[in-house]
């Protein structure tokens, strides 16, 4: 498996930057986000029309573009992970995980023996078709592949420390849409309420040495929370980006007109 530059960065302290692709199929869009300068992609899986073969074209590209693909699954059952990984996904992005027993069920899923029951398969997107050794190959992807959990209710919270203390999870999100709806806050993502679970999971990341991240929408909020310790940080998503930029245009243009 290639070395996951994302995980070796994030591991030595420094901040990667990414984005989302939850809409655009076409693997074009990868090269523009590598050359535009980000270091990874969020792949959707959860609410998105993705079908596993749209998955596999966008790793392959994001590969070919030396950008690391990290793919949201849309559920935890051992298939839903195991098939964006052979597909040529760097990491996952685990949604809705709420009990220590849960993560460990993950790691299971996801990780080759002795750490898991991942299922071998040798040539594909992800060994570059080329077979190898499988003791060697075991070895550098249970090591190379980044497993970031998504805590999105009052229960994760209350059981994130016990999530983190999981051989194999490297890092943990919190789904501020999900969590702001469990809190009674629907859509209110900067509630304080909301934001004081935030702050609780970069505590507990720091604390058990794992990695924090955190979807931001603006720069003035990405610059904000890197302050505070979030370092795996997607900003905003490629439908955002492509509307906010139009929609921007065509009113300053059309104000001319006037």
């Amino acid at each position: 498996m290639r070395v996951n530059n994302v995980k070796h960065a994030l591991n030595s302290g420094k901040v990667q930057i990414g984005t989302w692709i939850t809409t655009l199929r076409t693997p074009q869009i990868t090269q523009m986000f590598a050359t535009a300068g980000f270091d990874f992609i969020y792949i959707d899986m959860e609410h998105s029309a993705f079908s596993i073969e749209t998955v596999g074209d966008l790793c392959y590209a994001a590969l070919a573009a030396n950008l690391v693909p990290i793919v949201r699954p849309p559920a935890k059952e051992p298939h839903l992970l195991s098939r964006p990984l052979d597909a040529g996904a760097m990491g996952l992005l685990i949604p809705h995980v709420d009990t220590k027993e849960e993560a460990e069920a993950v790691i299971s899923a996801i990780k080759y023996p002795p750490m898991g029951r991942r299922g071998m398969n040798l040539r594909g997107v992800h060994t570059g078709f080329d077979k190898g050794s499988g003791e060697a190959y075991v070895r550098s992807t249970n090591a190379e592949t980044l497993l970031i959990v998504q805590i999105e209710s009052r229960k994760g919270i209350e059981n994130l420390d016990k999530i983190l203390s999981v051989e194999g999870i490297d890092g943990a999100v919190i789904g501020r849409g999900d969590i702001s709806a469990d809190l009674g806050l629907p859509g209110n993502i900067n509630h304080p309420e909301v934001l004081k679970q935030v702050e609780i999971m970069i505590a507990a990341c720091q604390k058990r040495k794992k990695i924090p991240g955190l979807l931001v929408q603006d720069i003035a909020s990405a610059k904000e929370w890197i302050r505070k310790g979030v370092r795996l940080l997607p900003f905003s998503n490629e439908v955002a980006m492509l509307m906010e930029t139009s929609a921007n245009a065509v009113k300053e243009i059309r104000a001319e007109q006037v």
